[in-house]
């Protein structure tokens, strides 16, 4: 037995019935486990959805790491939209759960990695130095401006439960911010 297996039966368990109706006891008898086995590996129901956020961001920073043929903006973008795919692979429930996790105790959800920051914010610079990127701000605030504009959608697709073309208004609303060169 190990973490994922256990991780990966409870997100089952938690698509299937939703996060409240899943006790710790079920997501034990999916895995063939006792409470104390569960707890030696994952501290409680709530880290298990705690630790997704980490492996969206393990995959954020891997597309941010290289480069994009297509330029800049296309690699910025592209950044969000890994994280929209993770975000819609969990489903809105469980990213609320998130959320309101987060709302009782910080614990970080919402800290991006300074290293996706400062790719993020080199990226940022290598745009405006080609033209691509036409807003001439500071790459940090342009940063945190599209992080901030990111998660404020987020939370309207959680709010409609899906039922929101968040990809769409992401793409207007940093093609915006940005002042995006046609």
């Amino acid at each position: 037995m190990d973490r994922t297996t256990i991780e990966n039966a409870a997100l089952k368990l938690f698509h299937e019935r939703g996060f409240d109706a899943v006790k710790v006891q079920d997501i034990c008898a999916e895995c063939g486990i006792t409470k104390p086995t569960f707890y030696h590996y994952v501290p409680s129901k709530d880290d298990i959805l705690l630790r997704y956020n980490e492996e969206a961001l393990d995959t954020v920073e891997a597309h941010v790491a290289g480069t994009d043929p297509e330029g800049p903006v296309s690699q910025l973008l592209g950044a969000y939209l890994v994280l929209i795919d993770e975000c819609e692979r969990i489903g809105p429930d469980l990213l609320s759960r998130i959320t309101c996790s987060n709302l009782q105790k910080n614990h970080g959800s919402y800290d991006t990695r300074p290293t996706i920051i400062e790719r993020m914010e080199a990226i940022i610079t290598a745009g405006q130095r080609s033209g691509a990127i036409g807003n001439a701000g500071d790459p940090h605030q342009l940063y945190l401006s599209s992080a901030y504009l990111y998660e404020g959608l987020q939370f309207m697709w959680c709010l409609k439960r899906g039922d929101f073309d968040w990809r769409a208004q992401l793409r207007e609303g940093l093609t915006a911010l940005w002042q995006v060169k046609a």
